[in-house]
């Protein structure tokens, strides 16, 4: 019989001789994985730094919108920019440092300040980013994908793309010229001159209006239209400006449209959509899409909110003199009005929420109410459930009588301030003065 130390001793031997030819097969047939990593990694710096006249850039961020860039990679690591983000970075040209380097994948890493660090600011007075989150938008860049003209990243912790297209060379004498912040201007001028922008649109072969909501401020638009089971669809995608507009960040998905980008001609905007169809957006004297319609829990909007200390400018309502009272309540208490928010959240219940601030602190009080919503005619009950803060006193006697078993009419309104958004009103009906008002949001 064989000796068991021997049969142990010839497994071994192939167990080494099996290893042995594996290492063989990955030298022949590829590199080792360093080696295929510093390929790549030097094939993207190349891609960078020999694109002639530089590349047009946007990014997406988690709580707002999207951004355009203009950025020039040198071979010394140093990038140069211009962005969307302020009248100031849509003209001065800032260079910082940039690598690109093996961190789970070949990554692109900003290092050192810039115009994209402003956006990933915890700082709020920097770009009005949470204290701890900035924007929710990253500083580094996973490689995902490129072709002979793009390359694509992705944020490493937000998951937002960082597209960057070659520019030509008349763009590029555009973008370091301040012909970008030009375009900005008169884009956002003619967003400004709209009332209650649409486009019309084929649909299954049934012309359709989809009304548009446009955003400067948070660099969003939403486009929404009527289903024809009388239900509604609300999409809000993230813009970013660009020479000739703005372009649409991925996703511009409404129903059986993808639309791209918007373009300028002469004082009027195009929508662009991928099937290279173009649509004018138009204005209209009212709102293309009944409030009825729009507003439900399971609807286009479910809320009304007033963010911050200020209600929307030039709406004249006796409940203007209540807002005022509730911030100066919270001011003498040490506290600063975060927001108010009055939403649908079931068929039946309605909560009002009311949250103010001391330093980084948020806190809520809240109430909640049975609700009837016929014909555009909200009835509310008495409160049926309330919190802690609610019950402590955190929000103002006017304000509990407002909404208290009140009746009222449910109603689009107008204001001064073309960055408000599309703002919406709860109107007393038994004193037609008095009107809650805020921006018309999906919460």
């Amino acid at each position: 019989m064989m000796n068991l130390k021997n049969i142990l001793f010839g497994a071994m031997l192939l167990v080494a001789a099996s290893s042995c030819q594996k290492q063989e097969e990955d030298l022949v047939f590829g590199e080792s994985p360093d080696v295929r990593m510093k390929a790549k990694i030097d094939s993207i710096n190349n891609a960078l730094t020999t694109a002639p006249n530089g590349w047009k850039a946007t990014v997406g961020t988690g709580l707002k919108g999207g951004y355009g860039f203009y950025m020039d990679f040198d071979d010394q690591q140093v990038v140069k920019m211009v962005a969307d983000l302020t009248d100031a970075s849509a003209t001065k040209i800032e260079g910082s440092n940039y690598r690109v380097k093996q961190d789970n994948g070949a990554t692109l890493i900003f290092d050192t300040y810039n115009y994209i660090s402003m956006l990933n600011d915890p700082n709020p007075s920097v770009y009005n980013g949470t204290i701890r989150e900035g924007l929710r938008s990253d500083l580094e860049y996973r490689f995902l994908r490129s072709n002979a003209d793009s390359i694509i990243f992705v944020g490493k912790r937000y998951s937002q793309q960082l597209v960057l297209a070659k520019a030509t060379a008349a763009e590029k004498d555009a973008y370091n010229t301040g012909a970008y912040k030009t375009s900005i201007d008169k884009t956002k001028a003619i967003f400004q001159s709209f009332k209650n922008p649409y486009i019309e649109v084929n649909i299954g072969g049934v012309a359709t209006k989809l009304a548009l909501s446009i955003f400067s401020g948070t660099k969003t638009l939403d486009i929404g239209s009527v289903l024809p089971d009388n239900k509604t669809v609300l999409n809000t995608f993230k813009f970013a400006f660009n020479l000739k507009g703005f372009d649409i960040l991925a996703g511009g998905n409404h129903r059986d449209l993808v639309f791209t980008k918007g373009e300028v001609e002469g004082n009027s905007i195009f929508i662009h959509d991928i099937a290279g169809n173009k649509y004018e957006i138009k204005n209209s004297a009212n709102p293309i899409l009944p409030i009825e319609v729009m507003f439900s829990f399971d609807g286009a909007f479910n809320a009304i909110t007033v963010a911050g200390t200020k209600q929307p400018e030039g709406v004249s309502s006796s409940f203007n003199s209540i807002w005022t009272a509730l911030v100066n309540f919270h001011a003498a208490n040490g506290m600063v009005t975060h927001s108010v928010n009055f939403r649908l959240s079931t068929s039946k219940v309605a909560v009002l929420d009311v949250r103010f601030q001391s330093g980084s602190t948020v806190y809520l009080a809240s109430a909640e109410y049975n609700y009837t919503l016929t014909d555009g005619v909200l009835k509310l009950t008495a409160p049926i459930a309330t919190n802690g803060n609610w019950n402590n006193g955190w929000v103002s006697t006017a304000v509990r009588n407002y909404f208290s078993g009140g009746e009222f009419k449910l109603t689009y309104i107008s204001g001064s301030d073309p960055n408000a958004g599309t703002l919406g009103g709860l109107i007393k009906v038994s004193d037609p003065a008095a009107i809650f008002y805020g921006k018309l949001s999906k919460l």
